[in-house]
């Protein structure tokens, strides 16, 4: 299913042997009729997998803009309107856009970000609803952040579940901490390690009655939302994976703890086949981590749709409800709507929106996402604006896409090179494909401009690349080309008679 860890690496030969020609994707049209999607549910359509290593990806890659979208969605889709909630949030460094977000609605959250990272501290400091710890996040972390919460409502419960649950710490977890002590505050700090800081441990059984009277009282307090965006390990370490599942069951646990009124929580899957063994003898065995009857079972939740997400992602954000039970997900099914979100949906897929022509946010999903996620923002922010012309929602539309871009310090041109660069980057190491393991919502050291700059130069230079360097600089004219389609630049019209293409639930438009 994924070609960067279970598929043998192309060869320069196998190169040679693709054509050059790429031509325009067949598009569809998705009826402006129909409730933009927003989330992977069981209506959602799959596709089975195929390699897509040498096919045209047009959709862009843009690590903190999706990031910064899908806590928006969390906070207008999700949030009660006019309510200040406690956010605490793992794995939250460096959250220079954190204080954006926090003016974005007018700052009437606090936030407790939790990191053993470094911090933008000259930025974040500034804000007082904003509390700062460097550390790693573990379940004596959400017990210790219950305890202060009872104690500001009750002290004397407080005292009590603080001795119950807040000293029951798994000392293993603490002797690890401790050993990586010295690189608190530094740049991806739980990703050059074998070790895994953030491990799954069990919970502590409270007393029924105890834990219930603990519920009831925290009620009391500010409610609570917990987002976790944590990732230990590198896709370079052999037990990365096992970092991808113990992340999982770690930050399951703690929002069962919090038990916030809602979690987002990051999403990934175990592959379903490992690649083991190197060369011609590379063999693809079934992943341990997956049940015999090809399921994971997780807490229930709405599963969103990513914005601006690798062109090969299988990784998503977990929206899960206080008290949420757990369920079976087939892991190759999900797979496969994954690549029919990648595939089909985010590549060939033309969607209506309020804006005019913009240079910047077209009619592929993405942009449209975009707006759609920009507009429930504004909805229920301003309840005025519910109801107002369709050309002042466009106007504060593009105005908040244009605050986010300039928030982020980059642009969708850059974007779209530090992808390139990266592209060409693997290529000179003999693949085409998308290597989407250790994918992160900051930059990777492949996405940094220091990369761009290295592709520029190396094209200055004249240097002339292999057959593989050669097709992956063909994919990305194409994919250029294909992103400036006139279709891609304008809505369409529409009519109850369109035709549908056969495709889920998507018409036939001219080409």
């Amino acid at each position: 299913m994924y070609p960067s860890l279970f598929k043998k690496r192309p060869r320069d030969d196998d190169a040679k042997s693709i054509s050059l020609s790429f031509p325009p994707a067949v598009v569809e049209h998705y009826p402006s009729k129909l409730s933009f999607p927003v989330i992977i549910d069981a209506n959602f359509p799959a596709q089975e997998y195929c390699s897509r290593g040498a096919s045209v990806k047009s959709s862009i890659h843009w690590g903190q803009r999706k990031l910064l979208l899908s806590e928006i969605q969390l906070l207008c889709l999700y949030a009660r309107p006019d309510v200040s909630y406690h956010i605490v949030y793992a794995g939250s460094a460096p959250g220079t856009h954190l204080a954006y977000l926090d003016e974005m609605f007018r700052g009437r959250h606090t936030w407790e970000l939790v990191d053993p990272g470094k911090f933008d501290r000259p930025v974040l400091e500034k804000h007082p609803n904003f509390t700062l710890r460097n550390e790693f996040f573990s379940n004596a972390t959400a017990y210790g952040i219950n305890a202060r919460r009872l104690s500001n409502v009750c002290p004397a419960l407080g005292a009590i579940y603080e001795h119950v649950a807040v000293d029951s710490a798994d000392p293993r977890l603490k002797d690890l901490h401790q050993k990586l002590q010295t690189v608190i505050g530094t740049h991806d700090v739980a990703r050059g390690t074998e070790s895994i800081p953030s491990m799954y441990e069990p919970q502590r059984q409270l007393p029924v009655g105890f834990d219930l009277l603990c519920a009831v009282a925290r009620e009391r307090e500010r409610p609570l939302l917990f987002i976790s965006d944590i990732r230990s390990g590198s896709v370079n370490l052999p037990n990365f994976e096992d970092h991808v599942a113990e992340n999982m069951k770690a930050q399951e646990c703690w929002c069962q703890i919090l038990q916030g009124e809602f979690s987002m929580l990051k999403f990934r899957l175990p592959y379903t086949h490992r690649g083991k063994g190197v060369g011609e003898g590379r063999k693809k065995v079934p992943s341990h981590l997956i049940g015999k009857d090809g399921t994971v079972t997780y807490l229930k939740g709405d599963l969103l749709l990513p914005i601006w997400t690798r062109p090969t992602s299988t990784e998503g954000r977990l929206v899960v409800a206080c008290g949420a039970p757990q369920v079976s997900y087939n892991v190759q099914y999900v797979e496969n709507q994954f690549f029919f979100f990648n595939a089909h949906l985010r590549e060939r897929v033309h969607f209506n929106h309020l804006l005019p022509p913009d240079l910047d946010l077209d009619h592929h999903y993405d942009a449209a996402a975009e707006v759609n996620c920009l507009l429930a923002y504004l909805k229920f922010i301003d309840p005025n604006l519910r109801n107002a012309p369709a050309d002042v929602l466009a106007r504060e539309v593009k105005r908040v896409s244009s605050s986010i871009t300039a928030q982020l310090r980059t642009t969708f041109q850059d974007a779209i090179r530090r992808r390139d660069a990266l592209v060409l980057k693997h290529a000179r190491g003999g693949s085409l494909d998308d290597e989407d393991g250790g994918e992160s919502d900051g930059e990777e050291p492949g996405d940094s401009p220091q990369c761009a700059a290295d592709h520029q130069r190396h094209n200055k230079n004249g240097c002339a690349g292999s057959p593989m360097e050669e097709m992956a600089k063909a994919l990305i004219a194409a994919a250029a080309k294909e992103r400036a389609r006139v279709l891609w630049k304008r809505n369409v019209e529409e009519s109850e008679t369109d035709p549908l293409s056969g495709v889920w639930v998507t018409t036939k438009m001219k080409q």
